[in-house]
């Protein structure tokens, strides 16, 4: 059986990750997430589509490791590469391995500056 944590996300976080501090109402932890902030746009039959919005994908075993729980993900903050941002939903990605065992990709609104 693959290992996808071991051959799949590990290279991945090594060479794409950036360091990120997130902020619930019980903790707080340093975590790696993989910046997907910038809006990105597919152009298909003339016409072009952009991505959903701002987003950081962050590894569930990381979180569960750092004691951070599901029902804390929504309304935390998560400031990486010199902004702050407010995890408005966090749909689970999973990976073959178990839902347990994968991402979740934190779509995100900028947070109030001042």
């Amino acid at each position: 059986m693959i290992d996808y944590s071991t051959d799949l996300y590990d290279p991945l976080y090594a060479e794409f990750g950036v360091p990120a501090t997130m902020t619930t109402a019980t903790a707080e932890a340093m975590l790696l997430v993989i910046d997907e902030t910038r809006s990105k746009t597919n152009t298909q039959g003339g016409v072009e589509v952009s991505s959903v919005g701002p987003g950081a994908f962050v590894r569930i075993p990381e979180l569960t490791e750092k004691g951070i729980a599901r029902s804390d993900w929504i309304g935390s903050t998560l400031a990486f590469n010199g902004r702050t941002w407010i995890v408005r939903e966090a749909p689970v990605q999973g990976n073959p391995n178990g839902e347990d065992l994968g991402e979740v990709l934190f779509l995100l609104q900028e947070a109030a500056v001042g």
